[in-house]
């Protein structure tokens, strides 16, 4: 039984409601074994436009269909942004700007041996064979530091759109993507 007054359900041959207190007697109806949704036979339209299709097929649950959506990320112009830009911003545009600037200031740092190399060169009262070293190790760094970082844009698009398929929303600075 439901009590009629409030809807509070009550054990057969209660006399009082115990939520609000209405005699039973009085206000009881009896309890329905389980909610059953009532059914009504779809209505025909008569409008100008067809009537809508249901999409539902009743073998998968239902998920509505995302409110915003969300770009993917093209690891082509990652690859491009990261060439012909600056080197890092591949990685900015694909969702990692702390990598994109990491990257971008160990090349930079990279140069600047080269070139300290190169001064040491210049001036004759430093070794020889240091400024070829330095030289030699920065320009190497760079064009390392450069390779990677070209190649690591393009899979860091990657992986943004993959994150991005699987959870439905792009990746934020405490995902571990």
């Amino acid at each position: 039984m439901y009590c009629n007054n409030c809807g509070a359900y009550l054990p057969d041959g209660t006399k009082y409601c115990k939520n609000c207190g209405t005699d039973t007697e009085l206000a009881a109806q009896p309890a329905k074994a389980q909610y059953q949704p009532e059914y009504s036979a779809p209505q025909q339209h008569s409008g100008p436009y067809p009537q809508a299709t249901p999409q539902y097929s009743g073998t998968q649950p239902f998920t509505p269909p995302p409110t915003h959506y969300h770009k993917r990320k093209e690891p082509a112009l990652a690859v491009i942004l990261s060439w012909f830009v600056m080197l890092g911003s591949g990685h900015i545009y694909a969702g990692k700007p702390g990598k994109g600037i990491g990257l971008f200031f160990g090349a930079v740092a990279c140069i600047g041996v080269t070139y300290g190399g190169f001064f040491i060169l210049i001036d004759w009262y430093y070794n020889f064979g240091l400024a070829i070293a330095l030289m030699a190790i920065g320009g190497i760094g760079a064009v390392v530091i450069a390779l990677y970082a070209h190649i690591d844009a393009y899979r860091t698009a990657n992986k943004y759109n993959l994150f991005l398929q699987t959870h439905g929303r792009p990746p934020t600075s405490s995902d571990n993507w």
